[in-house]
């Protein structure tokens, strides 16, 4: 923001102003939000996801740590532990169940300011988003002698590149974000996991309060919706090519509760509304989060 053009406004709008501009610029539940962390202020994020499938049962506690390098880079570090039950049927024949425990992939995502312009309750921002996994899951476990699939593992064994973007628009009580990622997979036991293309959008609408006033800390409470898609590439083992790839969308809404400036909640469900993969992990039929974000 210009504050040389704030000069002149009245008090109250111009503390206004500084408080939308000192709220948390993780506005969506998934979908990246294109404005950078304030560099006073990094975010823990601990979140507690649960998936149910065909073939899966999962419950996964993610940690995040969010920080700024600066007032135009923001880095990212997610570590999770999972908890998994699966079912899968051997190359031998019958049906095998696991049960796994531990570590996940960790992932580490750098956010660059590309474009920003701010106002009196609105900004416009974009971003540019690179990303790398870690295959710090277990990748080779057994049951009865017979190997879990890969995507009923813990971790995929890969590494993984991500590039994309993100936009996002703020007036007000709304917000839309647009966020595009292309991740590639890398070769692990001759075995290569699909890439894949993601498109997720995102819009939010402050419910409370309808103004902010200054000097007057609120509960700000927003409803969230946000449509999730991703087109998976192809698995391949060997030379062979695998007919595992599809789209999957889901629909996704939520609420976010922001009793102050230090602590932070959300809650999100998500329900499938197109899916035509066919993979170990069979149909999907629901995933739910709750986050909470403590800013220092």
């Amino acid at each position: 923001m210009d504050l040389a053009k704030q000069i002149g406004r009245p008090l109250w709008v111009r503390g206004a102003a500084l408080l939308f501009l000192m709220l948390p610029a993780s506005a969506q539940i998934v979908t990246e939000n294109a404005g950078i962390v304030s560099p006073e202020a990094p975010i823990l994020r601990e979140s507690l996801s649960f998936f149910d499938a065909e073939n899966l049962r999962e419950a996964r506690w993610t940690s995040q740590f969010i920080f700024a390098l600066g007032e135009q880079r923001e880095l990212k570090f997610s570590l999770p532990v999972v908890w998994r039950e699966s079912t899968f049927q051997p190359s031998g024949g019958g049906e095998e169940t696991a049960d796994l425990f531990g570590l996940g992939d960790a992932s580490i995502r750098l956010k660059q300011s590309l474009w920003q312009k701010d106002d009196i309750m609105e900004s416009t921002r974009w971003a540019l988003l690179t990303e790398l996994g870690l295959p710090t899951g277990e990748d080779a476990e057994e049951k009865d002698g017979a190997e879990v699939p890969r995507r009923l593992q813990l971790g995929t064994g890969d590494w993984s590149m991500g590039l994309g973007s993100a936009f996002t628009v703020i007036r007000d009580r709304h917000r839309f974000s647009v966020e595009g990622l292309y991740r590639h997979r890398t070769r692990h036991d001759d075995f290569q996991l699909g890439s894949s293309a993601e498109l997720n959008l995102a819009y939010w609408y402050r419910l409370l309060p309808a103004a902010f006033q200054a000097g007057e800390e609120v509960t700000e409470v927003r409803g969230v919706l946000e449509l999730l898609s991703a087109y998976r590439f192809p698995s391949e083992i060997g030379t062979e090519t695998q007919d595992d790839d599809g789209t999957l969308i889901w629909f996704a809404p939520g609420i976010q509760i922001y009793p102050g400036t230090s602590v932070l909640f959300e809650a999100s469900v998500q329900v499938p509304i197109l899916q035509d993969l066919d993979d170990a992990v069979g149909d999907r039929n629901w995933a739910a989060s709750l986050v909470v974000k403590f800013l220092f």
